[in-house]
């Protein structure tokens, strides 16, 4: 019986791994077909269904789980058009997100460590940094939170505890590793600081002078993202007026210069958004 059970653990980790390497190479392939800056969903369709099957077949794996969390904020925040489309999709992600954390949960407790959500980071983050693929998995869990709290409504997020949430999460996530996602941990937590309702007694930490500095992190790890140069460049404004001569030039840059191929879709919604602050501030 123990050889029968042997065997049939070692047919589920190739078909895992076969899942995940048609999940990597149809996420690759996301905005083949892409126009004016709108993917097609069919890529992004098969990445979510190939890391679906993986999770079944490799239920304590973090890797297909967070790769699973990334192409569907991807379908969320770039291939869906309605605000009820988008609502279903990182509502999945939300759902996905609390089974995942719950399970890294697990896996803290097995090593002594309390729940992320009433233990001190940096001994969460300690313990994690021994957990694979835990760092990724907590940055994309705090993703899907931030963009589920765009699409229901900032204020309804703060009173349900997203914000506090996201901002454990992907400080623990700079404490695992600050290169997670190219600056991922400091990005949410300045956008973080930026966009969250100051609200008495629930988020009175919300900070445009923390925001500035978190986003200022995250751009020195990756100089080249656009997504964090405009993010940057609106907390910038948000924090001091006198910041706008440099935030425009940031902005201009982000419109001027050519984007990845492999971020097509990420970097031209990021144009897109700059123009936008430029309109917004009276500029050309």
């Amino acid at each position: 019986m123990k050889t029968a059970a042997f065997l049939l653990a070692l047919a589920f980790v190739p078909a895992a791994f076969g899942q995940l390497t048609d999940g990597d190479q149809a996420y690759r392939d996301r905005a083949d077909g892409i126009q004016a800056g709108k993917p097609r969903s069919t890529n992004i369709d098969a990445a979510i269904a190939a890391f679906q099957r993986a999770v079944t077949q490799s239920p304590n794996d973090l890797e297909p789980r967070w790769k699973l969390l990334r192409a569907l904020r991807y379908k969320g925040a770039y291939v869906a058009v309605t605000k009820q489309e988008k609502r279903k999709v990182f509502e999945q992600a939300r759902m996905i997100g609390r089974e995942s954390v719950d399970l890294v949960d697990r896996m803290l407790a097995a090593k002594g460590v309390g729940a992320i959500a009433r233990t001190a980071e940096k001994k969460v983050a300690e313990a994690a940094r021994q957990i694979p693929h835990a760092g990724e998995l907590l940055y994309w869990d705090a993703v899907s939170w931030g963009e589920w709290a765009q699409v229901y409504g900032k204020l309804a997020a703060v009173k349900e505890g997203v914000a506090d949430r996201i901002r454990r999460q992907s400080t623990i996530v700079m404490m695992i590793d600050p290169k997670i996602e190219a600056g991922g941990g400091a990005r949410v937590l300045g956008r973080l600081h930026n966009q969250t309702p100051r609200v008495p007694f629930l988020t009175g930490w919300a900070s445009g002078t923390e925001a500035v500095k978190y986003l200022s992190q995250s751009l020195a790890q990756d100089p080249t993202n656009k997504v964090t140069k405009v993010f940057l460049s609106e907390a910038m404004v948000a924090a001091e007026k006198s910041s706008k001569v440099k935030a425009v030039q940031m902005l201009r840059e982000v419109i001027s210069e050519p984007n990845d191929p492999s971020y097509a879709a990420e970097h031209t919604g990021a144009q897109e958004d700059a123009r936008a602050l430029l309109k917004q501030w009276g500029e050309r």
